[in-house]
């Protein structure tokens, strides 16, 4: 069993290429993963109403992992967040599998109970290694220098540019990917695609 604790970034890339090279080697965007979740890895994606309201969560994967629960009035508002979300699901299968059995959720009622009993550093560490699985699958790197060095050439920007030099239609490479805007700058930053200075996320947060 693998303790998120020890679960390095070079893994996770490492096992993000390795779900990409096996699921959709294609690397064609937007990456189907709804149609990879639920025909290769035969994983039901089961909307409820409220989670949100009721639970204060948005989905879940299930501790057997053939189940994505994902709340109705986000999937069907929210989209690109959807998708994102569903493939943070997936990357707690593929990176924590075995964990989970062990210490995740016995059920759905023991969800919340759970998520208070866990200690906060562990679930950062999880919580963190899955986003950064879902960015990675969402975005494969060749794809977003290919999209990024285009739009960059097309709008006589830099490459890394200033994430203040950005033109108004930035958004529309995120729409390529079908992400939110602010994901593919959070991965644009990390491939030191776009510079974004310290402290530029606590300011669009607020």
């Amino acid at each position: 069993m693998k303790d998120p604790a020890s679960i390095t970034l070079q893994y996770v890339i490492q096992t993000a290429n390795s779900f990409l090279n096996k699921y959709h080697p294609t690397l064609s965007i937007p990456v189907p993963i709804e149609n990879i979740v639920e025909l290769n890895l035969n994983i039901r994606i089961v909307l409820i109403r409220d989670l949100v309201r009721n639970f204060g969560i948005n989905a879940f994967i299930s501790r057997a992992f053939d189940t994505i629960v994902i709340d109705d009035a986000m999937y069907s508002r929210q989209p690109d967040r959807i998708r994102f979300t569903i493939t943070e699901e997936i990357g707690h299968l593929f990176l924590h599998k075995e964990w989970y059995k062990e210490n995740g959720p016995k059920s759905f009622e023991d969800y919340l109970k759970w998520q208070e009993k866990i200690d906060n550093i562990i679930y950062s560490y999880i919580e963190r290694q899955a986003k950064t699985f879902a960015g990675l699958v969402l975005m494969p790197k060749s794809c977003v220098n290919r999209e990024w060095t285009e739009f960059a050439r097309n709008n006589n920007l830099s490459i890394p540019c200033s994430v203040y030099n950005l033109p108004d239609t930035f958004p529309d490479v995120a729409q390529k990917f079908e992400v939110s805007a602010e994901s593919i700058l959070v991965r644009l930053s990390a491939l030191k695609l776009v510079t974004v200075p310290d402290g530029f996320w606590k300011k669009t947060k607020r």
